[in-house]
């Protein structure tokens, strides 16, 4: 029987074996070789996408259509030679008033995911990129699509206007007065609330241009409150602070609110058998001419401790810029309802003087107004003669301006309050020149809400000041515009 050689049977298996290495090599090093530029490619895309769902989230304005969210989408992934395809931008097509949905074609994609409540500023970018490989091609796969998305958001603003409706609200009425002080009886607040051709000024003034600030944001995505320093009823028992309208995103309904703002328009007093029967329901006239609103507390000169039944016994009741009180309410509207932690919070406050008075809490039912400031005639009522001596709560120095100091720093700081950027707004002369006690105090409160307040982690706003309403037009464009640099950032 003939023998073969084993080793001559043997040949030519090594070369298979060699063979089918080289396949498994090429293998590894395409899927390292391949597989790490895909991951490169998805990082490179991935990034893309993200700033272009943020780039789109940006045309979130008044009028935008959706031709403008999709087309900064893709120009953004062309400027960055993303070569992505088959772009698709979604956002929330539903009608936020009606709940119908939005079938029309106009660039983008619905997203039911994306309609939030209250209404947030969202937009989805999806892309896909087309990857070809190199080494992968030796075991049949020339190339791969990878696909991402990302949401990106505009910040939404979430506002409180304050707005000052004390009396000095009417004194710029009658075009021939001083505007500084109640010199005509069109600027007795029953007149001025009540007239449609000469409205109490400069309170018109600022509701016109306050509404034209409205312009700028955009409803149901912004919301914006409405807080009037003083009482709104006519007749209110009070000067107290109050809530006009709550944060709110209906446009008609925060217009309306503006617009039904009105200065403080005292009760009827019960004088019995006053010494000038010229003298109206708690409103001064003197040989005709209005010369402010009169207050119980000063009724013939009495004994301010004393009670006699016809003066009130709260003191600070003769006054109504409660600044602090002001602050406060609109601190805690961002507790309220529906909390956006996301949003811009903002509060614009626009204030005709210094602050006078203050909330009455248990223990305090006059406010904060130290019996120092009791006497009218050299001091200011419940205000130091310092705007600069600031005093703790306890103290017996404690005023409306320290009051006002402390819910300033709640307002603004981000640690111990609320975090709100603050923004204020100087109206009249009383602001740098107060009659009584330190003529700036108007302005060094303001000025320490606005760019103080909070310490130096708070994110601090700005303080204009105005000497008149013919300069509130360039004041709040100059706000609008820093409150939008900020959402651009």
């Amino acid at each position: 029987m003939l023998k073969t050689n084993p080793r001559k049977s043997e040949r030519g298996q090594a070369i298979v074996l060699i063979a089918v290495a080289m396949v498994g090599l090429i293998a590894m090093v395409g899927l390292m070789t391949d597989g790490g530029m895909m991951l490169i490619e998805y990082g490179k895309l991935k990034r893309a996408v993200d700033a272009a769902s943020i780039s789109a989230s940006q045309q979130f304005r008044r009028g935008f259509t959706g031709a403008d969210l999709s087309t900064a989408a893709e120009t953004f992934l062309n400027l960055n030679q993303s070569d992505a395809a088959n772009i698709n931008v979604y956002r929330c097509k539903r009608d936020p008033d009606t709940g119908t949905l939005d079938t029309s074609t106009d660039g983008t994609l619905h997203d039911e995911t994306l309609c939030t409540l209250p209404r947030r500023k969202l937009v989805r970018v999806e892309a896909t990129r087309t990857v070809q490989f190199g080494f992968m091609r030796v075991l049949g796969f020339t190339s791969a699509n990878l696909t991402t998305s990302a949401v990106g958001e505009a910040a939404s603003i979430d506002m409180v206007l304050i707005i000052d409706t004390s009396a000095s609200m009417a004194y710029e009425t009658y075009a021939g007065g001083n505007g500084n002080i109640p010199d005509h009886p069109s600027e007795d607040p029953s007149a001025c609330n009540a007239s449609i051709s000469n409205p109490c000024e400069p309170l018109d003034t600022v509701k016109n241009v306050a509404d034209e600030f409205l312009d700028n944001m955009f409803f149901p995505y912004d919301r914006v409150s409405i807080v009037a320093m003083t009482n709104q009823s006519p007749n209110a028992p009070n000067r107290d602070h109050v809530t006009v309208i709550g944060l709110d995103d209906n446009e008609s309904a925060v217009r309306t609110a503006l617009g039904n703002l009105r200065v403080y328009q005292p009760p009827a007093c019960d004088w019995g058998s006053p010494a000038n029967p010229a003298n109206g329901p708690c409103i001064n006239y003197t040989s005709g001419t209005f010369i402010g609103l009169d207050c119980p507390i000063y009724r013939l000169g009495v004994d301010l401790l004393a009670n006699t039944g016809d003066e009130v016994n709260n003191i600070s009741s003769c006054n109504s810029s409660n600044i602090g009180g002001a602050f406060r309410r609109a601190a805690l509207e961002f507790t309220n309802g529906l909390v956006r932690e996301d949003s811009l919070w903002i509060v614009l406050a626009l204030a005709g003087g210094p602050a006078n008075a203050t909330d009455s809490f248990p223990g305090y039912l006059d406010g904060f107004c130290p019996t120092s400031t009791w006497n009218s005639l050299t001091n200011p009522f419940c205000r130091d003669a310092s705007a600069v001596s600031r005093h703790s709560n306890g103290d017996a120095n404690y005023d409306a301006d320290d009051y006002a100091r402390d819910m300033a720093d709640y307002l603004a700081d981000p640690v111990t309050g609320q975090g709100v950027t603050v923004f204020t707004i100087g109206l009249g002369n009383l602001i740098r020149n107060a009659s009584k006690g330190d003529a700036t105090a108007g302005e060094q409160l303001l000025e320490y809400a606005a760019e103080t307040a909070g310490g130096v982690s708070a994110n601090h706003g700005e303080y204009f000041f105005s000497p008149n309403s013919s300069g509130l037009a360039a004041i709040f464009d100059a706000i609008a515009r820093n409150i939008f640099t900020r959402i651009s950032r």
